[in-house]
């Protein structure tokens, strides 16, 4: 067990001395939280009713996460339409569908508390990992489509906050254990009291263990997380500090015979097994955020930020199986301001800045033969790469709102990015290091950017209103994008990538009544200089911007108190992802001197399911009012498993049975049986290079937990 494993559960644990010094009932918590489940705040970091927002957003609140009690971040976030994650290898990592297929790429950005978790030149698709979910999370949003001026690379398709607890100025507090079969176990606390006149501490940390319900996922993760708050009359000063310590073996998607016959396996082979590949990944972050309201109601917002994190691991999706390693130490400051120039207007401008600097370090950890096309004799100890990238981003932005009318309100703004590279590297340069990789001499590179935003929003009445959007955005190349390259790039064509770009229109309906709110919407993502590869006229091969592609869809959502008994949701999307113009390996032949070209356009992208549901049937019995029992069904349409269209995988739909029983008023009993009919299915299915993978799902799996509360 890690260090930071043992202090997390330290820090939990020690939470169970407090229990006995209060015994408050949740239920003014539990109001005060349900009277803001329609107030969201990461679209221009202020607390404005959804109805008031011409953009798509919605969140899971404290009731629903309670509800929930999740072994993974994806089991709360599912049920927001057109959202899908899927929890990889049952463990802590994953990826996203949202107004996209199923995709690694970074085109989502991922917040804690409005502060990025990670940063864009150095994306890694399982940042939601270092958020506090399993221990201080109160509230989760989700902007679908493209961010508003406060967010720059990669909101293109979503951005996601998640929001801690409140720092109390009275004592308050939680202690909670859940068990689940394959050696589950997860405690979490979580405590909160005022240390001052004007000022209060919350302490929170949790620690999970699993064995994993394939072989060789077995995980472990500690965290804490603490926080400082001081208030004065009209400003506050908020200070916080986050760490993690994630350690999990590695396993791989299966092949279809594996799948068909032995689901449990790891899909690796027995010699990699041998080496126990494991990925290890630690994080830190310190933040101090003021907020101050001057006497003329201007809103001033200032937020350093310190981050850290390693992320080292087994490429096991590589025939080689090399070592990576990588740490990012980031330095950021985010700051804010708000007025109001008229009593129907409002004027927000800010300045996001960060430096980088990222090390990155690959390897070949064992002698390896492989076969087939590209086959070779990987050497022990050779180094595919080992260097340091720093990273600059500096990036103002300004957004006005101005009442139109009493009904009629515009929203116009924008941000510009200027973001630059400095490359430093530790191998010699080399046009081929003999493994198909090129090593780049020292070099720079800047990437610039405008992104305009407009909308319109018009309240029918108190409760209800329409809007339409237009959105530009954009997301630059990672580091690991420019750098890392295959051998045989000339040195014309090497940083010539330039950033994606995308235009999101779209139109939406909402409503908030006493017995039920409700979305829709429907949007239209042209994606353009979408990253594909190209080859010259000799066959070298470089990444340029020749792509475009279309995404588009409907989505919904409802949720309604049906009786006083029964409540009912409804989470449905439905979507079409094309490509528009798309051509790969332009002029690049095969051993055999045939065409390697292919077109894509006109195709359907890859895993993109044709729906997204979440359907969610709450029963409180008037004669057990203290019980909640949910059944919840989730399902998702077909795809096609590659880009060429050849096989559909047919999507699954699967049953959640939970249940939440409130034995007094500290204490409530809570379980939840996932996977309710012990369906088997792939949480994704695809071809890549020729093969079928499928990366299965785990099958009936039942949690049970107490949660103390004080």
């Amino acid at each position: 067990m890690s260090r930071l494993s043992l202090i997390a559960l330290a820090v939990s644990s020690s939470l169970l001395s407090h229990v006995a010094l209060a015994d408050q009932a949740a239920t003014s918590v539990e109001k005060s939280a349900q009277e803001l489940e329609r107030i969201t705040i990461s679209a221009s970091r202020i607390a404005k009713k959804d109805i008031e927002q011409a953009i798509a957003v919605e969140f899971v609140g404290k009731s629903l996460l309670e509800q929930d009690n999740g072994q993974h971040i994806a089991e709360s976030l599912n049920s927001i339409s057109g959202v899908l994650l899927n929890q990889l290898q049952g463990a802590h990592g994953h990826n996203a569908a949202i107004r996209m297929p199923i995709n690694y790429s970074g085109y989502y950005l991922y917040l804690q508390d409005n502060i990025p978790l990670q940063s864009a030149a150095f994306f890694n698709h399982n940042a939601l990992w270092w958020s506090s979910f399993n221990s201080t999370i109160k509230r989760i949003e989700v902007i679908k489509g493209a961010g508003t001026s406060l967010h720059g690379s990669g909101a293109i398709a979503a951005t996601i906050n998640t929001l801690s607890e409140d720092v109390t100025m009275e004592q308050t507090g939680q202690f909670d254990l859940t068990l689940g079969e394959y050696g589950y176990v997860k405690s979490k606390g979580y405590y909160s009291n005022a240390i001052g006149e004007n000022q209060g501490i919350a302490i929170s940390g949790s620690l999970q263990t699993n064995e994993g319900y394939r072989d060789h996922t077995a995980s472990e993760r500690g965290e804490i997380h603490i926080k400082h708050k001081y208030q004065g009359d009209n400003e506050s000063i908020t200070t916080s500090f986050v760490a993690s310590d994630l350690e999990q073996e590695m396993a791989t998607s299966l092949l279809a015979d594996d799948f068909a016959n032995n689901p449990q396996s790891s899909g690796l082979s027995p010699d990699v097994l041998a080496s126990d590949p494991l990925r290890k990944s630690r994080y830190y972050r310190l933040s101090s955020t003021w907020d101050k309201v001057t006497d003329d109601d201007i809103r001033i917002s200032l937020i350093p930020y310190l981050r850290q994190r390693t992320n080292d691991y087994t490429a096991t999706w590589n025939a080689n199986m090399p070592k990576q390693e990588s740490q990012v130490t980031t330095l950021g400051f985010l700051s804010y301001l708000s007025y109001e120039p008229t009593t129907d207007s409002e004027l927000i401008v800010g300045l996001d800045l960060e430096r980088s600097e990222g090390e990155s370090l690959s390897y070949q950890p064992q002698t390896i033969t492989t076969t087939g096309w590209g086959g070779n004799t990987f050497v022990e100890g050779h180094q595919y790469y080992d260097d340091t990238t720093t990273y600059v981003g500096i990036s103002p932005y300004i957004q006005y709102e101005h009442a139109l009318t009493d009904q009629l309100s515009l929203s116009i703004g924008g941000r510009y990015d200027h973001n630059s590279y400095d490359f430093d590297n530790n191998l010699a340069a080399a046009d081929d290091d003999g493994y198909g990789k090129r090593r780049l001499a020292d070099r720079s590179d800047s990437f610039k950017h405008f992104s305009p935003k407009v909308s319109l929003n018009y309240m029918l009445d108190e409760q209800s209103a329409i809007y339409a959007r237009f959105a530009n955005s954009f997301r630059i190349p990672t580091a690991g994008t420019l750098y890392h390259i295959s051998s045989g790039s000339t040195d014309s064509l090497i940083g010539g990538v330039d950033v994606e770009t995308s235009d999101t229109y779209e139109v939406g309906y909402k409503i908030n009544h006493a017995a039920f709110n409700a979305q829709a919407s429907i949007y239209f993502m042209d994606l353009d200089d979408a990253l594909v590869r190209a080859y010259t006229d000799d066959g070298f091969a470089y990444h340029t911007n020749a792509g475009r592609v279309i995404h588009k869809g409907v989505e919904f959502s409802i949720n309604s108190q049906l009786s006083d008994e029964f409540e009912a949701s409804l989470a449905l999307s439905k979507s079409l992802h094309e490509f528009d113009k798309y051509v790969i390996d332009a002029g690049k032949f095969d051993y055999k001197g045939d065409s390697k070209e292919v077109d894509y356009s006109g195709n359907k992208l890859k895993m993109a399911p044709e729906y997204i549901a979440n359907a969610r049937f709450v029963y409180t019995p008037s004669y057990l009012t203290d019980f909640a029992g949910v059944l919840e069904v989730k399902s998702t349409g077909d795809y096609y498993m590659d880009d060429v269209n050849s096989k559909k995988y047919a999507g699954y739909t699967i049953a959640n049975l939970k249940f939440n029983y409130q034995m007094s008023k500290a204490l409530r009993l809570h379980g939840r049986v996932i996977n309710l009919t012990d369906k088997y299915y792939a949480q994704q299915a695809e071809i890549a290079y020729g093969k079928e993978k499928y990366a299965p799902a785990s099958g009936r799996t039942v949690y049970a937990g107490l949660s103390y509360r004080f």
